[in-house]
């Protein structure tokens, strides 16, 4: 199976094999890895109009939902994030969709 990939702008995001990784080549944290099983994804607007935050971090239970996973379910308070135009977390939605079907979990 080829791997999963997609590019906006520095983000470059690839699953492959069971695993994901995350790439920004504009931020200070370059890469982040992890098994498809423990992704959490999470897009935040504090105002509709404005660009929002997209966290990437491990989640504590794996049945927890892959994108748009709840912030309590997050094992760290921490996790790599960059931000998003409201119009455009379609295609990010669009994405971690594929995602979640090759990983088998559900999305929120």
């Amino acid at each position: 199976m080829e791997p999963l990939i997609f590019d906006y702008g520095d983000l470059h995001l690839r699953v492959d094999r069971g695993v994901f990784e995350l790439f920004n080549l504009a931020g200070a944290e370059h890469t982040f890895r992890v098994p498809l099983r423990w992704l959490g994804v999470l897009v935040h607007y504090k105002k509709p109009e404005k660009p929002g935050q997209l966290f990437f971090g491990v989640v504590r239970d794996p049945n927890a939902a892959l994108y748009g996973t709840d912030r309590l379910a997050f094992r760290f308070a921490s996790s790599p994030a960059v931000q998003v135009p409201p119009a455009d977390e379609t295609l990010f939605r669009a994405y971690f969709t594929q995602v979640a079907t090759l990983a088998d979990r559900r999305t929120a």
